[in-house]
């Protein structure tokens, strides 16, 4: 049972990363990858929180690990972009602010 668990996780792990992959990057509908960037990275998250439960580490190291996903999530949310113009996605480094210009085609973003 625990087996069969741990592949269930991986094999939702690797569609999320195939259809991650499909829309993200080779997509060019940039609205729906705006609305759909959220609830992407939300999910993918909720996947790596859910094998950290299942491999129980101590009590302490596993919630500390769950809050620091929080604003990672949020963080990594905030500082990607998405231009109207090339449809690519930017991140600025560090997640300090949100990227203002496309990274491949230098246009400003929304």
């Amino acid at each position: 049972m625990q087996q069969n668990l741990l592949i269930i996780f991986a094999t939702i792990w690797l569609c999320l990363a195939v259809g991650s992959f499909m829309l993200f990057q080779r997509g060019s509908d940039v609205a729906r990858k705006r609305k759909l960037w959220p609830v992407y990275s939300i999910a993918s998250n909720i996947i790596i929180a859910a094998v950290i439960v299942y491999m129980q580490p101590p009590m302490l190291m596993m919630i500390g690990l769950l809050v620091f996903m929080i604003p990672l999530t949020w963080l990594t949310i905030r500082s990607t972009k998405f231009c109207d113009a090339c449809g690519n996605a930017t991140r600025t480094p560090f997640f300090m602010k949100p990227p203002t210009t496309c990274s491949h085609c230098r246009k400003a973003l929304k």
